[in-house]
């Protein structure tokens, strides 16, 4: 079985900036080596640093994934050597519409590298909020490894897409995104910081947001062009005192779940709730920092693309999971563990087939206690992860 995406990193072995950015993304797209159990995108992450007795790394192998995504942390070391700018452009020469290859700038003259990549567009990791950064910093590499982060988390999700094809890379127009935040809230305590949240998307990143308040054409159905919005977006929720009274909020969220859509819920409860919405569970979650705002922003986009990538990237994998053709059932997919919503579905699926049921999730399997409840639903539905197959 080949896998959806896998992901190389190419960084100079005498790079200690390279090395720490290289970590982080393989933290981020595989999982925290420290804590290899953990939840986490599961992505296959390559290594290509080390030389070889030709001074080169070892190649790039694209047959072994469906598509490729090659990131390059290009700083001063990396651009005066000779092997590592020949490697480059080998795996220049090899890209289509399923491979890409993401320069990161690390230092000024980065761009000028040639190897093929003088028409791309580079991830400036250089610069955060127009701050110029500096490396020997750990707060400023910190903000570096969250920008790049980010930027390659999109691009990932672009390329599994199939959103734009390599052929209109040198078409003057802006490349759209495939991705479209469904910014939910209640207007009576939330539409502030919606509103700067819509602005600091609009002002600093590549990112089409929906905001209710403007982007509802005159004559529309709100309910129609709601539920199509939210099927093609993933929803960002503000969590305000309100927002679980309001009956449209609570009928995004509902939406969301049954179209599988994703879902991140931003906290922002000042005093209280006389009821909590159930169905805003299940879902990751993040505060808004009052002192810092526009790092907290940042941190709801990037949570915001996680979501939407470990979305699209988990469907494809389970759903083309080699065991899966031996076992005599009818297998569903989802992309985040199990919950009782999911009989909502179940139940229908349950009407249409004669043969034992099987639900398959992303690893980690849920714990014993969660297991339980789902099962005194219905004992015959079985949830498995792809561990339990092995």
């Amino acid at each position: 079985m080949k896998y959806p995406l896998n992901i190389y990193i190419v960084w100079h072995p005498d790079s200690l900036v390279g090395e720490a950015i290289a970590k982080e993304l393989y933290n981020t797209f595989c999982r925290d080596y420290k804590t290899p159990l953990s939840r986490g995108l599961g992505i296959p992450v390559y290594f290509r640093s080390a030389k070889l007795d030709n001074n080169k790394p070892v190649a790039v192998d694209f047959s072994g994934a469906e598509k490729n995504a090659v990131i390059c942390l290009i700083d001063d070391v990396y651009f005066l050597d000779d092997y590592f700018k020949q490697f480059t452009s080998e795996i220049v020469g090899k890209l289509d519409d399923n491979n890409r290859i993401y320069p990161i700038k690390l230092f000024e003259k980065a761009h000028s590298i040639g190897c093929g990549l003088s028409n791309l567009q580079f991830v400036d990791a250089m610069v955060f909020f127009k701050d110029k950064l500096d490396f020997q910093r750990e707060e400023d590499l910190s903000k570096a490894i969250k920008k790049i982060k980010s930027e390659v988390l999109h691009d990932c999700a672009r390329l599994l897409m199939e959103y734009h094809p390599i052929f209109k890379d040198k078409e003057k127009h802006r490349i759209g995104s495939p991705v479209k935040l469904f910014l939910s809230h209640a207007k009576y305590d939330g539409q502030s910081t919606t509103i700067k949240f819509k602005q600091f998307i609009e002002n600093n990143l590549k990112l089409d947001v929906f905001f209710d308040t403007v982007d509802i054409a005159n004559g529309y159905d709100f309910a129609k062009q709601f539920e199509q919005e939210i099927l093609n977006s993933a929803l960002v929720v503000f969590h305000t005192d309100e927002y679980s009274n309001r009956e449209w909020c609570r009928r995004e969220v509902l939406i969301a779940k049954r179209h599988k859509s994703p879902i991140v819920v931003v906290h922002k409860i000042t005093e209280g709730e006389k009821r909590a919405f159930p169905y805003l569970g299940n879902v990751p979650t993040t505060v808004l920092n009052d002192n810092d705002e526009e790092l907290s922003f940042y941190n709801i986009v990037y949570l915001t693309l996680y979501q939407v990538l470990n979305n699209l990237y988990q469907y494809r994998l389970l759903s083309n999971h080699k065991v899966l053709k031996d076992i005599d059932a009818e297998i569903k997919v989802i992309t985040s563990p199990p919950e009782l919503f999911n009989f909502v579905d179940i139940k229908a699926y349950q009407k249409e087939i004669d043969k034992k049921l099987i639900i398959l999730y992303p690893d980690p399997p849920l714990g014993l206690e969660e297991l339980s409840i789902l099962n005194e639903v219905d004992s015959d539905v079985e949830f498995i992860t792809p561990i339990n197959l092995h």
